[in-house]
């Protein structure tokens, strides 16, 4: 049996007929999944849970967590107050993917960050992020591109030597796509940089020692199958998933 994915998504409103209150629902796109599916993974989407209990229960059933892109986190998981520029918050996401991730990792589970998802995983050990890029870090790269969701628009450098390195098959500096206004400031404590913009703006992170933890700012579900080096990101996040993937119900472990 292929490992299990969990794939974190964005929150919507479905609407009803006229007059009605809406209903919550989970969003995802489709290219997440189909770059799991692609490296050899199954993949599953998280629904919103709340209850540590059923959070931590899902752990156990899954091989391998993504945290994708969307919304804004809210500062105050981090120590700030909200600042001019920040963008939309769902309190609910965060509380599930701050837990969701903290539980994989106790259980040595491997995780992918993907945009939002590096900045979860961020904030999760302690670190800290930009609220809105154009007002706290006034570079000049355009990090909110207009083209394509496929279009490098610019250049990152990777740390020889990295996890992130090796899965982008050895390249040193690699075009990215850039979808973001936030960003990582203060680097949680047992992470390193692996990648950063032509202005030092961390693109990417890893974690230091056994566990497997790598994240990267731009969006990699939309890049590989136009360049399918970035399939490496996923690949890598499948292998080792493997690696811990008996086969069995979680009860049977």
């Amino acid at each position: 049996m292929k490992p299990l994915i969990g794939i974190t998504g964005s929150r919507f409103e479905i609407t009803t007929v006229a007059g009605a209150p809406g209903l919550l629902g989970v969003s995802l796109a489709d290219d997440y999944a189909l770059g799991v599916e692609r490296a050899g993974g199954l993949p599953l989407v998280i629904p919103y849970l709340q209850n540590p209990d059923s959070v931590s229960g899902l752990a156990d059933y899954l091989d391998g967590l993504l945290l994708a892109g969307g919304e804004d986190m809210d500062p105050q998981q981090f120590g700030e107050f909200p600042q001019n520029g920040l963008g939309a918050v769902v309190p609910e996401r965060d509380v599930l993917e701050l837990a969701l991730l903290r539980a994989m990792v106790d259980k040595g589970k491997p995780v992918l960050g993907i945009c939002r998802g590096m900045q979860v995983m961020n904030v999760a050990f302690g670190g800290t992020l930009y609220q809105d890029l154009s007002r706290q870090w006034r570079g000049s790269v355009n990090h909110r591109q207009k083209a394509r969701r496929n279009h490098l628009s610019h250049q990152v450098t990777l740390q020889p030597g990295s996890r992130l390195q090796q899965l982008l098959q050895g390249e040193t500096e690699i075009g990215c796509n850039s979808f973001h206004h936030q960003a990582v400031n203060i680097l949680a404590p047992g992470f390193i940089p692996v990648a950063w913009d032509p202005e030092g703006l961390v693109e990417g992170m890893e974690s230091q020692g056994v566990s497997w933890l790598v994240a990267v700012q731009w969006h990699p579900e939309n890049l590989w199958q136009s360049y399918p080096v970035f399939l490496g990101l996923f690949s890598g996040l499948i292998e080792v998933a493997q690696q811990g993937h008996s086969g069995e119900l979680p009860a049977e472990r």
